[in-house]
C-alpha cells in the first residue's frame, strides 16, 4: 500500500529536525535514509505550483550524506599542512611537518632519532625482527630477514644476485643512469653523473672538494676512523668500520 502525500513529512521539515535536534529519537538518528520512500513511490509528486527553489529530497539526502562523511573521515580534520609560513609539507605533530619539529623522535634521553617501534629508534630497540624463531636479526621483506629469504633476487635466469631497479642486480643493468640524453653512465646525484653536475662540494665556503659526511668533505670534518686501534678505515655506524661493526672490539 502506498503512502500518500498527506501522511509523508516535508523534505525541507525532516532536514531541518535532524540538524537542529539529532538526538530527539536516538533509533531514527541510526536510520540514514529515512526518506528513500520519496524517490521510490510512484504516487509522490512534487505539485507543480511549488517554488523551484524548494530542495527536493534528493538534493537533501545527498547534502546529508556530504556533511556525515566529512564529519566521521579522520584524514579530513588531520590532513593540514605544516604551519610555517612557505612550508607545504602535511604537518605530524604540534602543527609542524617532520623537517620543522613535527617529527617523533626517540624517547631515549639526547637521542634525537626517529622512533621505528614503541616509541624508540632502531639503535635502541625499536627494530622489527625476522619471524623465524630464534632468530634476531632484522627483517627485510615478508617478516624475513636476509639469511632466511627476506630478498628479491635478479629476474635474470641463474642470477642469485640481490636486485636493485627494475628488477635486475648491478651486473645486468639495474642501475639509475643520468637522466641526460645520450649518456648511458651511472647517475650519481641529482639524477646524473659526475661529468653533468651528479656531485656535492663541501659545504665550507671556498672549499671544492666533494662531500663525505654531513655535508662537509674529508678535510673538514665530514671523515671519522673507526674507534679501533690502529685502524685507518672510515667509521660507519657506530663508530666503528665494517669489518669491526659487529664485535666492537677495541683491540
Amino acid at each position: 500500500m502506498f503512502a500518500t502525500p498527506e501522511l509523508l513529512p516535508s523534505p525541507t521539515r525532516a532536514l531541518e529536525a535532524k540538524l537542529v535536534a539529532p538526538t530527539l529519537s536516538p533509533q531514527a538518528s541510526m536510520r540514514k535514509y529515512t526518506y528513500i520512500p520519496l524517490l521510490l513511490n510512484p504516487v509522490v509528486n512534487l505539485d507543480d505550483d511549488d517554488d523551484s527553489n524548494e530542495p527536493t529530497a534528493a538534493s537533501i539526502l545527498l547534502e546529508m550524506a556530504q556533511l556525515q562523511h566529512h564529519a566521521e573521515s579522520p584524514r579530513a580534520r588531520k590532513r593540514c599542512a605544516c604551519k610555517v609560513d612557505g612550508c607545504t609539507q602535511i604537518s605530524i605533530r604540534y602543527g609542524l611537518c617532520s623537517a620543522h619539529g613535527g617529527r617523533y623522535v626517540c624517547k631515549v634521553e639526547g637521542c634525537s632519532k626517529l622512533v621505528t617501534k614503541e616509541g624508540v629508534c632502531t639503535a635502541h630497540g625499536g627494530r622489527y625482527y625476522c619471524i623465524v624463531d630464534g632468530c634476531r636479526k632484522q627483517r627485510l621483506k615478508s617478516g624475513l630477514c636476509f639469511a632466511h629469504g627476506g630478498v628479491s633476487y635478479c629476474i635474470v635466469q641463474g642470477c642469485t644476485k640481490t636486485r636493485q631497479k627494475r628488477g635486475l642486480c648491478k651486473s645486468h643493468g639495474g642501475v639509475a643512469l643520468c637522466k641526460m640524453s645520450g649518456c648511458d653512465k651511472v647517475s650519481n646525484a641529482k639524477g646524473l653523473c659526475r661529468d653533468h653536475g651528479g656531485v656535492t662540494y663541501c659545504n665550507t665556503p671556498g672549499c671544492q672538494n666533494l662531500t663525505q659526511r654531513g655535508g662537509l668533505c674529508r678535510k673538514h670534518g665530514g671523515f671519522t676512523y673507526c674507534q679501533v686501534r690502529n685502524c685507518n678505515k672510515g667509521a660507519i655506524k657506530g663508530g666503528f668500520c665494517r669489518p669491526h661493526g659487529l664485535g666492537k672490539s677495541l683491540d
